[in-house]
């Protein structure tokens, strides 16, 4: 079921398009000189919410109380993941690639998200298995659709970013998915 509070998230995770998007139009340095101070901010603020009681109860009892996962509760939020998972994509990888993965995560995540809370009807692992195939649909048509790309490598790409958004791995999707996807798609660059 699809809730008021998991419609927000998704909406946040639609708000960051504003990366690759915004990396399409500017270069890596513009875009890296606004999102490393941001992350950096948003990493203190995310650690110090630990440990500060005003902060803690911020995170817990009001908005990001309400729109945080139990499991980001002990620990540091996807978002936080997804930031620095943004700067090391835009570093690592040439900047068609790096769109293409952020994106894999921003919309095939949200999709999954969606689609698996409203209509997933099947269990696999802690996901749905429709969640799932929105997940894979959605990056095969991001992969498809963007000029440039070596489609098969695309393909690999979309096939393996679905299996780390849906394998319960230790580290946070938000981090593994846009690398997974730029290492995979890198392989198409030569």
């Amino acid at each position: 079921m699809i809730t008021g509070i998991e419609v927000k998230r998704k909406l946040v995770h639609l708000a960051t398009l504003v990366i690759p998007v915004g990396y399409g139009f500017t270069s890596d340095t513009t875009v890296l000189t606004f999102l490393v101070p941001f992350f950096l901010l948003y990493l203190l603020v995310d650690l110090v919410r630990h440990y500060h009681p005003g902060l803690a109860s911020l995170f817990q009892k009001h908005f990001f109380g309400r729109v945080l996962r139990e499991r980001e509760k002990p620990t540091l939020m996807g978002s936080t993941y997804f930031l620095f998972a943004s700067i090391m994509t835009i570093l690592l990888f040439p900047k068609p690639i790096a769109i293409v993965s952020l994106l894999i995560l921003i919309l095939s995540d949200t999709a999954a998200a969606l689609v698996g809370r409203g209509f997933g009807r099947t269990p696999i692992f802690n996901k749905t298995l429709e969640g799932s195939l929105a997940f894979l649909m959605t990056s095969f048509l991001i992969v498809w659709i963007y000029p440039g790309l070596d489609r098969l490598a695309g393909s690999i790409a979309a096939v393996g970013t679905t299996l780390v958004e849906v394998l319960p791995l230790p580290l946070d999707d938000n981090f593994t998915i846009p690398l997974v996807a730029g290492i995979i798609l890198s392989f198409g660059m030569g």
